[in-house]
């Protein structure tokens, strides 16, 4: 018998809104503020979903009808320039963090990138989220940048690291 809890990767769907919702705000200190109109709400995860394309989509690893971990593809620049770059989100719930899941989540991109069309992905990490800039550069992706200051909540500044990824060309 297989003792190993298994998961898949699939297209997040609207009623996947309040689970993604929840693993944001635990995974961003910015996504709660004191000023509640501010904050990421439900009604922001729902527009994300809605406007979700083959090209730029919304996934999310489930375990038993429980979603785990999210991550999603959205223009990088509003350019046409620029179509083959994505801005790159991944989140896992701090519970399931370290088992491999956002290793995943990149494999699955990867292995499809041809199919959703980039050929750049980039993700912009907190100066303080140490950890998540190791994760990225463990699947390949180096630093590209840095946006001083950029991040703001109340009276906190942060810093924003630019990491990026190429892939192969798309013929």
């Amino acid at each position: 018998m297989n003792t190993k809890q298994s998961h898949f990767i699939r297209a997040a769907v609207l009623d996947d809104a309040p689970a993604i919702l929840a693993i944001f705000q635990q995974g961003d200190p910015f996504a709660v503020t004191t000023n509640r109109q501010d904050c990421i709400s439900l009604l922001d995860v729902m527009e994300w979903l809605e406007t979700a394309t083959d090209k730029h989509p919304m996934l999310v690893v489930e375990s038993h009808g429980e979603v785990l971990a999210w991550c999603s593809l959205e223009p990088f620049y509003g350019l046409p320039a620029f179509d083959k770059a994505s801005e790159f989100s991944l989140y896992v719930a701090p519970e399931y963090q370290h088992r491999g899941l956002g290793k995943q989540l990149v494999h699955y991109l990867s292995q499809h990138q041809h199919d959703i069309g980039f050929t750049h992905l980039i993700a912009f990490i907190y100066a303080s989220n140490v950890r998540s800039q190791g994760f990225f550069a463990k699947q390949g992706f180096e630093q590209w940048g840095l946006l001083p200051n950029i991040a703001q909540n109340g009276s906190v500044t942060e810093d924003i690291h630019l990491f990026g990824k190429e892939f192969d060309a798309l013929s």
